[in-house]
């Protein structure tokens, strides 16, 4: 029955891992070095990947308690960039690790916090990055999440 399981849930996860590119979430994580990328064993990729997934979603509404912020408050970790205040979101290739979302969500003392971008010119006018403790919650127990 374990053997089952474990099958159902490496299925789902390599289904959602060709749902958005994972190459190009984890590319920035290894400082855009394809080499270093391709010798990290499968499972690592996929789970640095999935915790990545699950930082975002896109929102019609600020969830309560959400500290909000101007998307160009996001920057390029390589660059200084900031993103542009008419960035239309792609949730497929948007890279937790590219940008100075972990800074972003360690100025705030608690693990629990929110942060919400507003994102006009896109579908839904919020980006929502999840609080630190739900993107891991998410990614090792997303059974709980379904």
């Amino acid at each position: 029955m374990k053997r089952i399981v474990f099958a159902a849930i490496m299925m789902a996860s390599a289904i959602g891992l060709k749902a958005q590119d994972c190459d190009a979430i984890l590319l920035p994580y290894f400082n855009n070095n394809r080499d270093a990328m391709e010798g990290v064993v499968a499972a690592k990729l996929d789970l640095i990947c999935r915790y990545a997934r699950n930082a975002f979603y896109e929102s019609d509404t600020i969830p309560a308690g959400a500290h909000v912020m101007p998307i160009t408050d996001v920057k390029d970790k390589l660059n200084n960039v900031p993103l542009p205040a008419n960035l239309v979101v792609n949730l497929e290739t948007l890279s937790y690790y590219q940008y100075n979302f972990g800074y972003l969500q360690r100025l705030y003392p608690k693990p629990d916090a929110v942060i919400c971008f507003t994102t006009p010119s896109s579908t839904h006018p919020y980006l929502v990055l999840r609080s630190i403790d739900e993107m891991y919650y998410r990614t090792e127990y997303p059974e709980n999440y379904e």
